[in-house]
């Protein structure tokens, strides 16, 4: 059977970072990564149900567009110009052509929806593999999919933040702990690709429900489901039972990072706050906010809102450390042992 040929249009409504926060030592890291990235990203493969898949984005193009911004910003940030041409310029969306090809039929594959979803699955794919090897490099929050066979329901359907990510970036050049690292990206493309070998909508193993968690993260606003999804993420990914102790989880992440007692001591705080605000949700003492959600008629949402925020940008930032931990060791599942150790009875 020939090949069957899609070629769409991604749209990015703004490919560019949505802070200015230390910007002379985040945006240059950016721009060499995706020199780096853009080979190892260019197709991904799947197979699914006979047919075989091929997605094709040439990713230059969208490093291109971020040095082209980064140079155009720095004369507005030194002073050198002030034109609002270049402002439009610079918020000007950007288009990427990406090719799918699929060989082979199956009962699915004449449908219009079918090349989408393999090609949103591998923005997924590109989207995690660049904020985990680079924190905050890629911003897909509003990606608008356009060609012959989309239909008006199809656009605007990947929704992922870099928020978190390039908030990890800002505060670890600030000295936060865990601190943010800047990995290989063909090494961080090898080790999704193997914890993900393949097409799966339900997680198949500890690590993968990590992940699938924090797809969900990057796509919540922050409230207080947020603390949920982290929660269950953690636990999947240092194999803790749902509801175990607490110290059993932050003695796992202590050991997967290698910290430190004072380091340790300092997780504990700051996590202890994470795990109330999960407590109160759960057993019913949190203070369930109307879904309308507006600060500006109940200045206490704001104070709420604030402090969910807070404290689960910190376990965003633990999580995402022992992810790149993983990465660097090329560990594919956590895997830890109970011992008993004989004291010595003398006197």
């Amino acid at each position: 059977m020939e090949n069957r040929e899609f070629l769409f249009s991604l749209v990015f409504g703004h490919p560019g970072r949505d802070s200015e926060e230390e910007w002379h030592r985040i945006e240059p890291c950016f721009i060499e990564y995706w020199k780096l990235a853009a080979v190892p990203l260019r197709s991904r493969t799947y197979e699914h149900l006979g047919c075989t898949v091929k997605v094709d984005i040439d990713w230059s193009v969208y490093g291109r567009r971020i040095i082209r911004d980064f140079n155009a910003m720095s004369k507005i940030r030194n002073g050198k110009q002030d034109n609002t041409d270049l402002y439009a310029k610079i918020l000007r969306p950007l288009r990427l052509k990406a090719l799918c090809v699929i060989s082979g039929s199956n009962k699915l594959s004449g449908y219009d929806w079918y090349p989408i979803f393999f090609l949103e699955y591998y923005l997924y794919e590109v989207f995690f593999i660049s904020n985990l090897a680079c924190p905050g490099s890629a911003n897909f929050y509003n990606i608008s999919i356009e060609g012959s066979a989309t239909k008006t329901e199809n656009l605007n359907r990947v929704s992922l933040s870099n928020f978190y990510f390039d908030e990890w970036m800002i505060e670890s050049i600030r000295g936060v702990k865990p601190s943010a690292h800047l990995l290989n990206p063909a090494i961080a493309a090898k080790w999704f690709f193997e914890v993900n070998p393949h097409v799966t909508q339900q997680a198949e193993n500890g690590t993968q429900r990590a992940l699938f968690a924090l797809f969900h993260l990057c796509k919540n606003d922050g409230h207080i489901d947020f603390v949920m999804w982290l929660f269950s993420a953690l636990e999947s990914l240092l194999a803790t039972r749902v509801g175990e102790n607490f110290s059993g989880l932050i003695r796992r992440a202590a050991l997967v990072l290698e910290l430190n007692s004072t380091e340790t001591s300092a997780m504990s705080k700051r996590m202890r706050k994470l795990y109330d605000l999960r407590s109160a949700f759960v057993h019913g003492g949190f203070d369930i906010a109307h879904p309308i959600h507006s600060e500006s008629i109940d200045w206490r949402l704001d104070k709420q809102y604030g402090n969910v925020l807070e404290c689960s940008k910190y376990g965003f930032f633990l999580l995402t450390a022992i992810l790149q931990k993983m990465i660097e060791t090329q560990r594919k599942e956590l895997v830890f042992e109970e011992r008993l150790v004989e004291m010595d009875a003398s006197p």
